[in-house]
């Protein structure tokens, strides 16, 4: 499906702020952002996953929330053109950016790519013993230098592509969820 509005500012322009969106953002530590740019009724848990985390590591947390409950996806804006301004300010400034994301799948799946190659791969490796880790197809990888995880002090962020199956796990599976969640905070602590 092709995105309706190229950028957040086309959006912005034709949408209601408050009533078919809205933006929320929690500054903490700004070395540190975790984004999630689909949240709300378009790619649901995604945000809760990067509030979360956000929270664990004490870092900013960023999330546009849509609000519409029919056809949400006309509400995406793909990555690599999200320019809301504080979205792009905010990860500008930070160190470490972490961009959650849904995927499409009938299986509980994570795709981990961006271009932070060593955080992805310790994030791979933390989660493997308890949850399905696959190579994300090419459209996933999310390493273009243009996409918002990558617009950081080092131009290089760590995108997750959760499938809805896995997303449901983690908001209906408390034990799961904190592995999950344990599992991103010690390869951050790691990073820094």
């Amino acid at each position: 499906m092709r995105d309706i509005y190229q950028t957040f500012q086309e959006l912005s322009q034709c949408e209601r702020a408050g009533i078919d969106y809205e933006i929320e953002c929690i500054i903490r530590k700004k070395d540190i952002v975790v984004l999630a740019i689909h949240g709300g009724t378009m790619e649901e848990g995604t945000l809760e996953m990067a509030r979360e985390l956000a929270q664990e590591v004490n870092g900013t947390f960023y999330a546009f929330k849509c609000l519409k409950k029919e056809d949400p996806f006309e509400l995406h804006v793909t990555s690599t053109h999200y320019d809301e301004e504080l979205a792009r300010s905010l990860v500008h400034q930070s160190n470490i950016t972490i961009s959650f994301h849904g995927a499409r799948g009938a299986e509980r799946e994570i795709y981990i790519g961006g271009r932070d190659e060593p955080l992805a791969s310790r994030v791979k490796e933390l989660l493997k013993p308890g949850f399905i880790v696959v190579e994300p197809p090419p459209h996933l990888r999310g390493v273009s230098p243009d996409n918002i995880a990558n617009d950081n002090t080092r131009h290089q962020g760590l995108q997750l592509e959760l499938t809805v199956p896995q997303y449901d796990e983690l908001l209906t599976n408390v034990e799961k969820k904190q592995s999950f969640i344990e599992s991103l905070v010690k390869a951050i602590k790691e990073s820094e």
